[in-house]
């Protein structure tokens, strides 16, 4: 009994050592990514606080509000202690090597004052950025001696404006210099590696709309100091890849354009927190995840909508460093909510965490992020002066493998890999993806159109589509223009047919068929003028053949709700409401009679409400004949064909905006200017029809709600 005892004990301490969720229980933050919706999506925790260092614990005494920190490929950590004018130098065991702050530099002796940017060369050469002595120094690899001193660029080139602190630095293999200078519009300062000055990079762009130019010309020069200066924003951060691309990080003072952009999932660059620039400086980061790379994208809004950047509970994050890992991972630091984010090299969210916090893995203000040479995250807090190092875990480890595959083209392996991820975190959209991916690589365009589907990613669910349709019918491409020729030919075969029907049809009659007043819509369709006219005084349509067609163009409309394709929607499940749907199309209906008729009753018009009803309806005929050929087209094409199932729908609503013109015009007997007013102010009755609707309903409910509470009031008294 007791050897029973002992090996369950011993059983139980294995699992507690091996199983992920026991090693990680005490994790104080929440590891997420979101969906396509843009809703929060817990996954397991891809990184985990592995051990928090501060300065006492280096022994250099308590760090003073820490502006930067970088690492080196031998594990070094580099710490700019900005406030107590040094830096610190530690190893990869985490122990202090040297403390930098006083030093002589080609026989001249220097002091740091304000160092607030650290970059480390893959030869392991620092560069420093000191803000105050406006100096970067250069320090050797080996033994740290300063070799080195790049003082202020002395250029014609350069503006004469320009202003020049130096806050952040990197340095490229060539040895060219790229500083960010605080107060600095012009984009990236670069020098030559002799430390002459050579360009701007990357100058950001400013938008300035037309109402706002003529406004500010009104302005006196007191009201133009008091609105938002129209310069372009300045970049707070950079970093360099191996291939040479500048990493920008930026924030914005707009913070209602910065939150239209990641709503919209817009690709526009001109509030992107992050850039990746390439020798020419145009922005080449690739964003074609369901959202932008901007860190949060379920974003609180106040009731003011333009919450300042600095407000922890609204607006957008605040980007203030990128670290760039391997594969095209990089890393975003959300100094706003503490929060880190890993995107991969398309824009796709691999997983976000952190938080704001005393606890290991929280913080106070985080500062900068880089990765250290065993791939852990370090992470700097600004006013705890701490340093956090987070180690991957089995599933940030798994992601990053199946990165790597995919990335060099190596999808059999790869699908794997993702199928293992699916088993952990079945939510993982880049999961589906890279199966997706994989899939059409091996020409199984079919299996992969269902994991491009199931992730929502439209595009490649497009390219997969394309591929597939083009190995289905590829036995039959002679077979397309023949039926197309058929197809166009038993249609104009048909119009002839009712033409030649409406044409035998006495113009005046005691008593019509129905299949001579439905049928009669054709011939208002191609000669609406006349038509119009007959259709009202010799009573050519009917009551009920107007309320067919009303029903067939609802039927349309409906058809089109529930049977436009995955690819033109973009959405995987249908949410259309058919009856909500039902009910405001017969009420749009509805409201454009009443309100015309309420008019034309003022402006002598000579049809009355029945008229209008009847006229109304028959105008709506081209809505059926392109809504329902164009929604049938949508699920044939790919994304770059959309276009002509949009031209399809724009002619039927032109067409029949047209006809309700004309159907007024005729009905009432108005001239053309008329006419004009007639259909504007019939648009304007409408918006204020709906609005005394609305009104009403709100009061009666509020009405309801009163008496209700009277009620409440009276029971509970009593």
């Amino acid at each position: 009994m007791k050897t029973l005892r002992k090996i369950i004990l011993i059983a139980v301490l294995i699992l507690s050592v091996t199983v992920p969720v026991a090693a990680y229980s005490n994790v104080p933050y929440t590891t997420y990514t979101y969906n396509y919706d843009g809703t929060t999506v817990e996954s397991p925790h891809a990184f985990v606080p592995k051990t928090v260092i501060s300065g006492h614990d280096l022994g250099v005494g308590e760090l003073s509000t820490p502006e930067d920190m970088c690492t080196d490929k031998y594990g070094n950590i580099y710490i700019a202690d900005t406030s107590n004018a040094r830096v610190i130098v530690v190893s990869a065991d985490y122990k202090t090597v040297r403390v930098i702050d006083k030093f002589v530099c080609l026989d001249k002796e220097y002091a740091l004052t304000k160092p607030t940017g650290l970059y480390v060369t893959e030869k392991g050469d620092l560069y420093i950025a000191d803000s105050t002595g406006i100096n970067v120094y250069i320090f050797s690899a080996s033994e740290l001696t300063c070799k080195g001193v790049i003082k202020k660029p002395e250029s014609g080139l350069l503006p004469k404006d320009f202003s020049y602190i130096p806050t952040k630095v990197a340095a490229d293999k060539a040895g060219r210099v790229y500083i960010i200078s605080a107060g600095n519009t012009y984009g990236v300062v670069a020098l030559n590696n002799d430390g002459e000055f050579s360009t701007f990079v990357g100058a950001q762009k400013v938008t300035v709309s037309v109402i706002d130019k003529m406004w500010r010309k009104f302005m006196t020069n007191e009201q133009k100091k008091r609105t938002l200066n129209y310069v372009p924003t300045n970049y707070n951060n950079i970093n360099i890849d191996e291939k040479g691309f500048l990493y920008v990080t930026s924030t914005y003072s707009n913070v209602s354009a910065v939150i239209n952009t990641i709503k919209s999932r817009s690709t526009d660059n001109r509030y992107a927190m992050i850039k990746k620039l390439n020798s020419s400086g145009e922005d080449v980061l690739i964003r074609t995840g369901a959202f932008p790379p901007a860190g949060d994208v379920e974003i609180a809004v106040g009731s003011s909508g333009n919450e300042t950047n600095t407000d922890i509970y609204y607006g957008p994050s605040s980007i203030v460093d990128a670290a760039i890992g391997k594969d095209g991972i990089y890393t975003l630091a959300d100094q706003k909510r503490g929060k880190i984010f890993s995107y991969d090299a398309n824009g796709n969210l691999l997983y976000a965490f952190g938080g704001t916090g005393n606890q290991p893995g929280l913080f106070r203000k985080l500062a900068a992020i880089d990765y250290d040479a065993d791939g852990n995250i370090v992470a700097l807090d600004n006013s705890s002066g701490k340093i956090t190092v987070f180690s991957p875990t089995e599933y940030g480890t798994i992601i990053q493998k199946a990165i790597n595959l995919t990335a060099n083209r190596k999808y059999d392996e790869s699908v794997e890999v993702w199928r293992e991820i699916l088993l952990e975190n079945s939510n993982f959209d880049l999961a589906n993806i890279g199966i997706g991916t994989a899939m059409m690589r091996e020409g199984k365009y079919k299996e992969a159109m269902k994991y491009f589907k199931l992730a929502n990613d439209v595009d490649d669910y497009s390219e997969s589509y394309s591929e597939y349709r083009r190995e289905k019918l590829g036995n039959f491409i002679l077979v397309i223009p023949i039926v197309a020729v058929a197809l166009c030919w038993l249609i104009s075969f048909l119009l002839k047919k009712v033409k030649r029907f409406n044409d035998s049809t006495p113009v005046r009659a005691e008593k019509r068929t129905f299949l001579q007043e439905f049928l009669y819509v054709f011939q208002v369709i191609f000669r609406p003028f006349a038509s119009f006219w007959e259709l009202k005084r010799t009573k050519r349509g009917s009551v009920r053949a107007a309320t067919t067609i009303l029903a067939l163009a609802v039927f349309s409309l409906l058809f089109r709700g529930v049977g436009l394709s995955y690819i033109y929607t973009g959405k995987v499940i249908n949410d259309t409401n058919i009856l909500t749907s039902l009910l405001v199309i017969l009420a749009v209906v509805a409201v454009w009679c009443i309100s015309n008729w309420c008019l034309t009753s003022l402006m002598y018009g000579e049809g009355n409400l029945k008229d209008i009803y009847i006229a109304s309806c028959y105008s709506l005929m081209p809505i059926v004949f392109f809504t329902i050929p164009a929604t049938i087209l949508s699920n044939f094409v790919t994304s770059n064909e959309l276009m002509f199932v949009n031209f399809l729908f724009t002619v039927g609503y032109i067409w029949t905006g047209f006809l309700l013109f004309c159907a007024i015009l005729s009905t009432h007997n108005y001239e053309l200017g008329k006419n004009v007013v007639a259909v504007s102010m019939t648009l304007v009755g409408m918006i204020i029809i709906v609005f005394l609707v609305l009104l009403f309903v709100n009061l009666i409910s509020q009405m309801f709600s009163m008496a209700s509470n009277i009620y409440n009031e009276i029971t509970f008294r009593m």
